[in-house]
């Protein structure tokens, strides 16, 4: 379970490692968004005031951009630290709070600081906390509402402190006024609107908040898809495709050690040694890649599990994780079918000048254990007991028998259980009972599949490669 656990926690910080990166990606493309939302809203300023007043606001459209710079320059000089975005949205809030309440020299116009507060532009702070979801982080959407809130909040205890402003703090004042008193200080420019400012924080809050649940749970689905992802992938290597989608859904899906009867098959190309001997690194390892690439398909295509491969050779397995209802003859079909893609590609070696390749296959049926083994830093699911010393041992007996599939009497047993299809029970030949070492001098009774005559110089041949 540990191993499972630290696995887990690896691929999560990976996936740390994968938002970081997407966090500066982010910041990037909302510099051009925010280059752009400043451009309109600069044409907007221009259009909405005489361009002398615009001018004023202009700077400060000036000065949002060059904040947005800011964390772009940082990370191409290697100084970008998390620390750093939410100092930038403390300052857009506090730039945007002054550019809203700070008296325009260029404005002849009598704006009494109150009367600026209450002009509704503290819709801008929206497009900061819109922006901060660029980040793909709930903590800074949520501080960006937060350091809005308390800027404006700050903005709004100036206002109230300036000369001549006043306000009603009780709901109860405001019905002790008379109707007329009500419809003139509603237009008084130094009336501070306690109650305004309230919604205004309370919306700044309870949108950045929203937002920043939202940017969590996105994080949250593209971590499960991620991890669901990677889970898949891995399971791919081992299982086939109808397999995959099964385990994958399951929470530790190999974490219990069970026992159980399955079917174990070994293939293994004859005389490789010899073979690897007079070849380059290069054409070994190609010629390994062609090799695994074929016998994988077959496994595959068998509902097999690829349990491990063993420098030139193949283990597999039928019946795990979970048993099936024709794994015995799942696995003699597979073996069949592996000799099978052996002949195909010995015709495309034969047309290139090249040897051609003989392999021996041993498929046995009985109980094994199967679960996780490994250390702290690596584990891998595998198969272990009797059973697949047996089928080990009939891959080599192929050799000493001369066929390409060596098949246990349980493995034939199991697939006429089963009801095994008479003519690839008929491909097969009894063979010469056999002791095996380490099963205390019991013979095994044993089945041999021989190539077809016309193949048999080939083999021959392939014997000696």
């Amino acid at each position: 379970m540990r191993e499972h656990d630290a696995n887990a926690v690896e691929a999560k910080s990976r996936l740390a490692v994968a938002f970081a990166a997407e966090e500066a990606r982010g910041f990037r493309l909302f510099l051009q968004v925010r280059l752009g939302t400043l451009t309109l809203v600069g044409l907007w300023l221009v259009f909405e005031n005489p361009l002398r007043m615009a001018a004023f606001f202009l700077v400060y459209v000036v000065g949002f951009a060059a904040i947005g710079l800011v964390p772009v320059l940082l990370r191409r000089h290697d100084r970008w630290r998390p620390w750093h975005a939410y100092l930038l949205a403390l300052c857009d809030a506090a730039l945007l709070t002054t550019a809203i309440l700070a008296p325009n020299p260029l404005d002849d116009t009598p704006n009494p600081l109150p009367q600026r507060f209450a002009f509704g532009n503290d819709v801008y702070f929206y497009l900061f906390i819109v922006g901060a979801t660029f980040s793909y982080s709930p903590r800074l959407v949520w501080w960006t509402g937060v350091a809005s809130a308390l800027c404006w909040s700050i903005g709004a205890l100036i206002v109230y402190t300036s000369p001549g402003a006043y306000t009603l703090w009780t709901h109860e004042a405001w019905l002790a006024l008379s109707p007329a008193r009500r419809v003139e200080i509603v237009g008084d420019p130094y009336l501070v609107n306690v109650g305004r400012w309230g919604r205004q924080v309370v919306m700044l809050l309870l949108t950045s908040w929203g937002l920043a649940v939202f940017v969590w749970r996105v994080r949250a689905l593209v971590e499960h898809q991620a991890l669901a992802e990677r889970a898949r992938t891995n399971l791919a290597r081992y299982f086939s495709a109808n397999l995959v989608d099964d385990l994958a859904a399951t929470d530790l899906p190999l974490a219990t050690t069970t026992s159980q009867d399955c079917a174990i098959l070994f293939a293994d190309v004859v005389a490789f040694t010899t073979f690897a001997a007079s070849r380059s690194a290069e054409a070994v390892i190609g010629f390994l890649r062609d090799f695994h690439g074929r016998m994988e398909r077959a496994v595959f295509d068998h509902d097999g599990t690829l349990d491990k491969y063993i420098g030139d050779g193949v283990m597999a397995t039928f019946g795990t994780p979970r048993r099936g209802r024709q794994d015995a003859t799942n696995a003699l079909r597979c073996a069949n079918a592996m000799v099978a893609s052996v002949r195909e590609w010995n015709a495309e070696r034969l047309a290139a000048g090249e040897p051609p390749v003989r392999i021996g296959v041993g498929v046995h049926y009985g109980p094994v254990v199967l679960g996780d083994i490994g250390g702290p830093h690596r584990f891998e699911f595998a198969v272990v007991g009797d059973s697949v010393n047996v089928a080990s041992r009939l891959e080599r007996l192929t050799r000493l028998l001369h066929a390409d599939v060596v098949a246990s009497e349980a493995l034939v047993t199991a697939v006429r259980r089963e009801g095994g299809a008479d003519e690839l029970l008929a491909s097969l030949r009894p063979a010469p009972d056999q002791t095996l070492r380490g099963r205390d001098g019991r013979p095994l009774g044993l089945w041999q599949l021989v190539p077809p005559p016309a193949l048999t110089s080939a083999a021959a041949t392939a014997d000696r490669v």
